[in-house]
């Protein structure tokens, strides 16, 4: 019995050792199998964080390379100063882009000596680079003439430091072409009308040094006035004109139809009461500005050259003579086959001109005695002699975007139209008066001590600016028109200087509408100067506090935020 319960007793105790060695093996297994899976998760997790890392850098990588590479070929410039001083006017930005020609840009000068050479220098290179990055047809280059004496060789220009050449070629009848436009230091600078002003009364204009002072050496600019010194030139340096001058000289050298401007002088023209100097400086301005070519000559003097597609008569005070104005038949004339353009403007300083009136008559136009003033005041300003015009012709505004342009003048000689048409000869009036204007002769006013309206002349509505025109069939029998054309303003003061920079007035949008539109020459650009002030980059204060915010509050924050959320978020898991 004692054997049989041992055997049993044994056989219970196996089999519960069994039953819990099984337990314990069960129990491992699971354990291990929730270590594997433990293991297995972190590991996934562990991969796919890799994983996203490697990713992330190389979509960065990618992003950076992309981006850069955009960038060039389609800059996207952030200019921080205030004046804007590095960027392009949205009219620059516009040529810029449909330049099609390969233009080569040379600045003549050490890179690094051009660049500290003063902060106009500096802006005048950035500004270029955008001109090259906005359009791969344009490149620019730096030469320095004593390392490199043989490239000033092949220009036919003379070539000084800090000189820079706008250069294109062309095939034509299989030889090439080069066109150039040299600019000097003096181009991209604006002065002060004081420092004109000085200069002027020694019987020297900017033209003149422009000329004669050549590359870096500006100190020739204060040889006129011996008061000034080197060192305070800069004080008469009024404002930047490099995107001026830049534009001017590239729509120059890839116009394929350059229209070349001749004013006539050496009739005693006109000048300026304050300053002495021509009334149609800015004019000359504008015109270089659009890509016109602009010379003079003396006309009792010279011929006409023949390469001109407008001439100026800039409001001679005394009158041509017959062989003179023979000259100006004969240009317009044009060997019989007209298309050629003249500007003649009048004056109220003007003394009796018959041969010029004459001359005018042929094209059906007459400048009459007195000049225009308006009765109600708001068509003039202060004086009715100086008055405002808003009845336009709508001919030829392709280039006017500002469709309520107010035209200003003063001291303006009435406009007569002879006929509407006569024979090949047609006229048509492009400024005129209100309705309730007349002419009057003007006296000086004692007591008040100015010119007033003294006596009345004709009453109702004038015209301040008209055009005639002589028309030829063509001899083939195509149908096709040449024209030849007299363009005569009443007063010097409707392209005076400072009215047609003013920006309230629209003297130089029409005026160059239809100049434009007349040589069928291109859109014209127009361009503010822009003043460099204080430091390179004058970032105001607005402008710092944005900054300040952005990178020292808003950034951070974000990428503290969006740590957190990450941290939260895997701790959750």
């Amino acid at each position: 019995m004692e054997n049989k319960e041992e055997k049993v007793t044994s056989s219970n105790s196996e089999k519960l050792k069994k039953i819990v060695d099984e337990e314990k093996k069960s129990k491992k297994k699971n354990k291990d199998s929730e270590l594997e899976g433990v293991v297995a998760k972190k590991l996934k997790h562990g991969t796919m964080a890799t994983a996203l890392t490697c990713v992330f850098l190389a979509v960065l990588v990618l992003l950076n390379v992309v981006t850069t590479v955009l960038f060039e070929r389609y800059p996207i410039n952030i200019d921080l100063t205030k004046e804007k001083i590095y960027s392009m006017t949205e009219e620059s930005e516009e040529y810029v882009k449909n330049v099609d020609r390969d233009v080569l840009v040379t600045i003549f000068a050490d890179e690094d000596t051009f660049i500290n050479y003063s902060s106009y220098n500096k802006q005048a290179v950035e500004l270029l680079k955008n001109y090259c990055k906005m359009n791969h047809h344009i490149s620019y280059r730096f030469v320095d003439i004593d390392s490199n004496p043989d490239v000033i060789k092949s220009y036919s220009d003379t070539i000084s430091n800090f000189d820079i050449i706008f250069e294109t070629s062309s095939e034509v009848d299989g030889e090439t072409v080069k066109r150039t436009r040299k600019l000097g230091m003096i181009d991209l600078l604006s002065f002060q009308d004081d420092f004109v002003s000085q200069l002027s009364q020694q019987g020297v204009s900017i033209d003149m040094l422009r000329e004669q002072a050549g590359g870096d050496d500006m100190r020739l600019l204060v040889t006129p006035l011996p008061m000034l010194n080197y060192n305070r030139l800069a004080s008469f340096i009024d404002s930047s004109n490099a995107e001026q001058a830049y534009t001017s000289a590239l729509m120059t050298v890839t116009d394929p139809n350059p229209v070349n401007v001749t004013f006539l002088t050496g009739r005693s023209e006109v000048s300026d009461v304050t300053t002495k100097t021509s009334p149609f400086s800015y004019f000359r301005t504008l015109l270089v500005a659009n890509g016109y070519t602009v010379n003079e000559i003396d006309i009792t003097k010279d011929e006409i050259p023949a390469e001109t597609d407008i001439a100026v008569i800039p409001a001679p005070t005394v009158d041509y003579l017959p062989e003179e104005v023979q000259k100006v038949s004969d240009y317009l004339n044009n060997g019989n086959e007209l298309g050629k353009q003249l500007i003649y403007v009048a004056s109220y300083s003007q003394d009796k001109t018959p041969n010029l009136d004459e001359f005018l008559e042929e094209y059906g136009l007459s400048v009459g005695e007195g000049v225009v003033c308006e009765t109600y005041k708001e068509n003039y300003i202060n004086y009715p002699f100086c008055t405002l015009s808003t009845d336009l012709s709508s001919d030829f505004n392709q280039d006017v975007l500002n469709k309520d342009l107010v035209i200003s003048s003063m001291y303006t000689r009435p406009v007569n139209t002879l006929y509407d048409q006569q024979g090949m000869i047609t006229t048509q009036q492009y400024v005129k008066s209100s309705e309730n204007a007349y002419t009057a002769k003007l006296s000086y006013n004692q007591s008040l001590g100015t010119l007033v309206p003294s006596e009345t002349l004709t009453n109702g509505q004038q015209c301040l600016f008209a055009i005639g025109s002589k028309a030829k069939f063509a001899d083939d029998g195509s149908g096709e028109t040449s024209y030849s054309n007299v363009l005569c303003f009443g007063s010097e003061y409707l392209l005076q200087s400072n009215i047609l920079s003013a920006q309230q007035y629209g003297n130089s949008e029409y005026f160059f509408s239809i100049i434009a539109g007349i040589t069928h020459k291109a859109d014209g650009v127009f361009i503010k100067p822009k003043t460099l002030k204080g430091t390179a980059f004058d970032i105001d204060q607005s402008k710092k506090t944005v900054l300040m915010w952005t990178f020292c509050v808003i950034i951070p924050l974000a990428v503290l935020g969006t740590g957190l959320f990450v941290w939260l978020r895997r701790k959750n898991k």
